[in-house]
């Protein structure tokens, strides 16, 4: 397996796409389809410095059953400490469950995050690949926020609150995926910093009418209403275009996300639609 590297994903200069130029199905032992430890390894190593340097990675075209990805996964550095409810951190299916009780793996829209901000847990990098996938055109994309070119450049009006609040309040919906936070609302620093990069820290809203919520989110100091407004306005300008990256999946196609550097989301799954993603995390 070789690879080359090319454009980026935003007009504010995130991203890398990775292309895949070898053969990544060379045969392994027991296999003619698997690919070998050590490409993957490799793989692993590249997708890793590229995510640090520009925030996330786009590689088109693998073939990875389940063990195949947590190989992936643990060639990029040491799984984060699990604290949900589903899953381990070198695999989590995000199955697109109809379960109605399900959000975070189920088949509504997740709001702009930060991984492991509810539970406390620090989280660098996010590996996703889709193991199926097959939705109406946006439908089940991943939107992705290069947050530090948008920090760089907010205006007053959304930075000023967020400074002299220091930290915004969440309550928890989904204790089932959650089942070790605390059940009323508790604060958590809207900017974080562990050495590498300082960062917004943040979960947005779901949107008005929401049956089924992971969270809610409210800015300490204000009224629910100015809470609303605020945090509404706040969502727009992180998502405008030269900001934001929104992913269409394919099958095979693998994208690492610097959690530090960037913040995430994805829009509503049709009701026809399938989409399981392979989810690992890793800390440094």
């Amino acid at each position: 397996m070789t690879t080359a590297t090319s454009r980026t994903l935003t007009e504010s200069g995130m991203g890398t796409v990775i292309t895949l130029t070898g053969d990544d199905r060379a045969p392994d032992a027991g296999s003619d389809t698997r690919t070998p430890l050590t490409a993957l390894t490799a793989l692993g190593e590249e997708v890793r410095t590229a995510a640090l340097s520009g925030g996330c990675v786009l590689v088109k075209g693998l073939d990875l059953d389940e063990q195949q990805f947590q190989t992936l996964v643990h060639a990029m550095g040491r799984t984060v400490d699990h604290k949900f409810g589903e899953g381990q951190a070198d695999l989590l299916k995000l199955n697109a469950s109809h379960d109605p009780g399900k959000v975070v793996t189920g088949r509504g829209m997740l709001p702009l995050h930060t991984d492991g901000l509810l539970v406390g847990e620090r989280t660098d990098l996010i590996i996703l690949y889709a193991h199926e996938f097959s939705d109406a055109p946006g439908s089940g994309e991943t939107f992705i926020c290069d947050q530090l070119a948008a920090w760089a450049e907010m205006p007053d009006h959304l930075r000023g609150p967020l400074d002299r609040a220091g930290a915004l309040e969440y309550l928890v919906e989904e204790r089932g995926y959650f089942p070790n936070v605390p059940e009323d609302w508790y604060a958590v620093p809207s900017v974080r910093d562990h050495g590498r990069v300082r960062s917004l820290n943040l979960a947005l809203n779901f949107p008005a009418g929401t049956a089924t919520r992971g969270w809610q989110v409210r800015v300490p100091g204000l009224s629910p209403e100015e809470s609303d407004t605020f945090l509404g306005e706040l969502d727009a300008y992180l998502r405008e275009p030269r900001f934001t990256y929104q992913h269409r999946w394919s099958v095979g196609d693998l994208v690492v996300i610097d959690n530090q550097r960037t913040l995430h989301g994805r829009t509503a799954i049709g009701a026809g639609g399938t989409r399981v993603l392979f989810r690992g995390q890793i800390t440094l």
